[in-house]
């Protein structure tokens, strides 16, 4: 099992009030499952996929990636866990202006001193298919090119989960569905991944779909279609 969280909880106080964001979240993920995260605001999906991928860490419970528990490392552990092992893609694309595709690409590789960052780059931008676009700035790419950037950037490190986070939030439905299309065929190959969405179009190509309210998984199904 890739993913293993055993009663998760996790409180935030704003002003006078407490919030109950994970109340007691017990999760497992095999590798190379597709899973989505759905429910409404407020019901604790972006929570667990910050603990998950190791942005945060949970008030009490345990969580194990790849099997090492991972839920009371230093947060300079963290980074070296979450470096090294999970990909992440923003509705937002999160990418810096005035710097090229390739150049978004290569930073995280950067960042661990690896030699071969330019490579590796150009390698995953090809595996989305941006061979021709490599040195446009973000404001040069279309919103579905853009995402394609940051998929690229999340696959450089070659991490063993993909996380998305609204991932088509941005895109219009042609483009959502090109993105979509290239999830699936990431997952193909067996990378783990997992989509928090609203939308059921996203949920619905999805082989698993959880259901969060209150900070609960109140529903865990799988999509007999997939």
């Amino acid at each position: 099992m890739i993913i293993e969280t055993v009663n998760l909880d996790k409180k935030y106080t704003v002003g006078d009030s407490v919030v109950h964001a994970l109340d007691s979240v017990s999760l497992g993920i095999e590798e190379g499952e597709m899973v989505a995260v759905t429910g409404p605001s407020g019901s604790g999906k972006t929570t667990l996929m910050n603990i998950i991928g190791c942005l945060a860490q949970p008030d009490s419970g345990s969580y194990k990636l790849n099997g090492q528990d991972v839920s009371r490392m230093a947060k300079d552990q963290l980074a070296e866990v979450r470096n090294r092992q999970i990909g992440f893609v923003f509705q937002s694309f999160s990418l810096i202006p005035r710097i090229s595709s390739l150049e978004n690409v290569e930073l995280p590789l950067l960042y661990t001193g690896k030699l071969s960052a330019k490579a590796e780059a150009r390698e995953a931008l090809a595996q989305v298919g941006l061979e021709g676009r490599m040195n446009h700035e973000p404001n040069q790419l279309s919103g579905g090119e853009r995402q394609r950037v940051s998929i690229a950037r999340a696959l450089v490190t070659h991490p063993s989960i993909l996380l998305a986070d609204e991932p088509t939030g941005n895109l219009d439905t042609k483009t959502g569905e090109e993105v979509l299309e290239l999830f699936t065929q990431l997952n193909r190959k067996g990378l783990t991944t997992i989509i928090v969405t609203h939308d059921p179009e996203v949920s619905s190509r999805c082989k698993r779909v959880l259901r969060m309210i209150d900070g609960r998984i109140i529903d865990d199904t799988l999509n007999s279609s997939n």
